[in-house]
């Protein structure tokens, strides 16, 4: 079978006959990412951070985390990708020391800083939102609102859909920055040196494109099931929120709910619970066929 082909059929017969090895790198692989969002869930558990605002601890802790990402989970994406290397059978230097690390977050730096004009963009995003719905008088809120459906001749629907058609447009920008990436982080970068390796990234981009985005669109597929099992679960909680009859009143309370975090345990153990089912077993298939098609092999 070639390399190219049937990327998940190849997956899942690694994925089935090294089970160990898969599941030893994902718990590997969880555990960095929960080192990474430490203070997220430290924030989401009702941490305080050095005497900051407690009403917005959580976005302390994402805040926080960030760097965290940047230092940790980044690196260690090469590291992970060369141990999917080892599974397809090619030989890969995997170990964790300082001279690989240093040289995996020297890779990962320059792999944020060419997606960081769109990351930017995302988290302008994100950051204005958060200010508009959750740091400003309820008031000031409505306002704000307002005055962005007017700037298109409407009223508060129209600014709604503008916020949420901004928001769609700046996931899709950023994720589409942070695909581009995903060839450079299967190159043997310790082997090749980042610049190499980098241009062999963009090489291999050109040739498998079109079985790069087919794979690509098949995990979103594999997705779908536990994106919608969650918002399945959130939106049942936000709908049962006492609403006022007037939709600007109720998307800044919907917001603020989210923002904030402010769901019951009950609604948190459920979304965990789905992710646990429709998420996470099929996380190692999604990866092993991203890297089947991403993967130099002989």
């Amino acid at each position: 079978m070639s390399q190219t082909s049937a990327p998940h059929k190849r997956a899942a017969q690694v994925y089935a006959g090294q089970f160990g090895r898969v599941l030893a790198e994902l718990l590997f692989q969880v555990f960095i990412r929960l080192l990474a969002f430490a203070p997220l869930i430290y924030g989401l558990l009702g941490g305080r951070f050095f005497g900051l605002d407690s009403a917005h601890a959580p976005a302390y802790g994402l805040l926080f985390s960030l760097p965290l990402y940047v230092l940790l989970v980044m690196p260690f994406r090469f590291q992970a990708a060369a141990r999917k290397a080892q599974l397809y059978g090619l030989q890969r230097d995997s170990q964790i020391n300082a001279r690989n690390y240093l040289r995996w977050l020297g890779a990962a730096l320059l792999r944020l800083l060419a997606a960081l004009p769109f990351l930017v963009l995302f988290w302008g995003f994100v950051f204005l939102f958060y200010y508009y719905m959750r740091m400003l008088p309820f008031n000031e809120s409505l306002l704000a609102i307002h005055q962005l459906g007017q700037a298109v001749g409407g009223d508060y629907p129209a600014g709604i859909a503008i916020i949420g058609l901004a928001g769609l447009l700046s996931i899709i920008l950023a994720a589409c920055a942070w695909k581009r990436g995903l060839a450079f982080e299967h190159q043997d970068v310790l082997a090749l040196g980042i610049r190499t390796a980098r241009n062999q990234a963009a090489q291999l981009r050109k040739r498998r494109r079109r079985h790069i985005n087919r794979t690509i669109f098949l995990n979103a597929l594999l997705c779908l099931p536990a994106i919608i099992g969650v918002l399945a679960v959130l939106a049942i909680h936000l709908l049962g929120i006492p609403r006022v009859g007037m939709l600007a009143l109720d998307f800044v309370n919907a917001a603020g709910v989210m923002l904030s975090f402010s769901f019951p345990s009950s609604t948190l153990l459920t979304a965990g619970l789905v992710l646990l089912v429709l998420w996470l077993p099929l996380l190692p298939l999604r990866k092993l066929a991203l890297a089947a098609v991403l993967l130099e092999q002989p």
